[in-house]
């Protein structure tokens, strides 16, 4: 068991989310696409392609270890958490989300001609996101997207409305078709005793206990952060780097 190491985990997400008001536009889809039809790049164009481009290597370790709306929803379940009410069609909301987002940026991109100059701090030239009271309301409206849908249940936002997951599980399921290795949890079934803490442990509620069984933990919802290897006494589940099943 390595219960610090969620605890370290845990308080980078909370912290990405508290710096939100100074990295906000550090994340911004709407610099992105805005600072496109300027023909401008932004910090945020390299950001989100970074996150991208390493997620066949790395999976989706952004979103379970450095996610700011990870964060929010982690301080939200101080106060209270209940089972995610299963709406079969609604996951497809985040997927339309990103296609929407990054159908944009191409689209723009190819409609002026491409990016003529890189500015990291294109809109944000104090370095602070939140440097007006107009842009609170950014901020507010972004905090409410990530804790609306947790009136459906724990990680309804990951689950249901999350557009910047989906680079991860864009990438990470190129990589897995080009047969890239990447970091990923490994499971060893015979070590297994059916407690089903890691049930438990898993804060996007998947069967985690039959995907050990099955010795395959691929599968896309799961965002790495590791909750089920950390809490497994049995050490049934662990961290290791490879081809996934």
């Amino acid at each position: 068991m390595h219960p610090r190491r969620q605890m370290v985990r845990r308080a980078m997400v909370v912290g990405f989310f508290l710096l939100l008001p100074i990295t906000l536009n550090y994340y911004s889809p709407y610099l992105m696409t805005s600072g496109t039809a300027e023909r401008i790049a932004s910090f945020s164009l390299f950001f989100w392609l970074a996150v991208f481009v390493t997620s066949p290597l790395l999976g989706r370790l952004f979103c379970g270890w450095a996610c700011p709306f990870n964060g929010a929803q982690t301080l939200w379940e101080v106060v209270g958490i209940h089972k995610l009410v299963k709406v079969r069609w609604l996951p497809v909301v985040k997927y339309a989300l990103w296609v929407a987002w990054a159908g944009a940026v191409v689209g723009i991109a190819i409609a002026v001609g491409g990016w003529q100059r890189v500015e990291p701090l294109y809109m944000t030239e104090h370095f602070v996101s939140i440097d007006a009271a107009g842009n609170l309301i950014t901020y507010y409206l972004l905090v409410a997207l990530a804790l609306a849908p947790a009136a459906l249940g724990r990680r309804g936002f990951c689950r249901y409305l999350c557009p910047f997951g989906v680079w991860s599980i864009v990438g990470e399921k190129i990589g897995h078709a080009l047969h890239v290795p990447r970091a990923m949890l490994v499971a060893d079934a015979t070590k297994c005793t059916q407690c089903h803490t890691c049930d438990r442990a898993c804060p996007m509620q998947l069967p985690v206990s039959d995907m050990v069984a099955s010795e395959r933990m691929r599968t896309t919802e799961c965002f790495a952060c590791g909750s089920c290897a950390d809490g497994c006494k049995q050490d049934a589940i662990h961290w290791g780097f490879g081809r996934a099943k």
